[in-house]
């Protein structure tokens, strides 16, 4: 009986703490032509963008006009630099920020999350460092939509960043 405890409670301590408090939230999501999935958010007070959902990146990625819009409402902090991994194995200097929150439109937030702003970035990403506060999620395709397991207001207050990142 005792092992059947810790299995349970094992993935709750490596999904960041906030699980088994949490409430699930079902986020609508939204698939563009080549199949790939974006959600609606808020990020800091006001700052309304659309992320590409991708659980293969260790960060939020921002893009230069994001980064900007959060600055001037003074919704992030940059914390470090580090060397960063692209999907195409290149490697690009990024500064790393800590932003104040990520709200999505059922009520779920999650508050200073780290994200990176890449030279050249297109799109605002949707990453781990955002989605480790609100797991266990997923992503279900009959309804399209990303459940989260979140609390009122679930805090990343330190990521220690991803193994292919290098500080």
């Amino acid at each position: 009986m005792r092992r059947l405890g810790l299995a349970i409670a094992l993935p709750l301590l490596l999904a960041g703490g906030t699980a088994a408090a949490g409430e699930p939230h079902d986020v609508g999501l939204t698939a563009n032509e080549v199949g790939t999935l974006h959600v609606e958010a808020r990020l800091g007070k006001q700052v309304g963008t659309e992320f590409l959902l991708d659980t293969g990146s260790a960060y939020v990625v921002l893009t230069d006009a994001t980064r900007r819009s959060l600055a001037a409402e003074g919704a992030l902090t940059p914390i470090r630099q580090l060397r960063a991994v692209m999907a195409n194995n290149s490697t690009a200097r990024a500064q790393v920020y800590r932003v104040s929150s990520l709200r999505f439109a059922d009520g779920c937030e999650v508050r200073n999350f780290e994200a990176v702003a890449l030279p050249g970035a297109r799109k605002n990403i949707l990453g781990l460092s955002a989605l480790r506060a609100v797991a266990p999620f997923t992503v279900d395709v009959t309804p399209l939509r990303l459940r989260l397991n979140c609390t009122p207001a679930a805090d990343v207050v330190a990521w220690s960043g991803a193994p292919a990142a290098a500080h």
